[in-house]
């Protein structure tokens, strides 16, 4: 999960220092998108485990 969240925030800081914006608009889209995917990956891995389990 930090893993996600960290290169999808890599991947934002580096298009900003590449395209500067007023609002850092791409570090602000990456990071809020890779939290919503590793929570999504953690709920169904969740999941996954629960079904292993009957």
């Amino acid at each position: 999960m930090i893993a996600i969240i960290a290169i999808g925030t890599f991947i934002g800081v580096k298009l900003d220092e590449n395209y500067p914006n007023k609002n850092n608009l791409f570090t602000l889209t990456f990071t809020l998108s890779s939290v919503i995917i590793s929570i999504i990956f953690v709920i169904r891995r969740i999941i996954a485990g629960s079904k292993e389990d009957n």
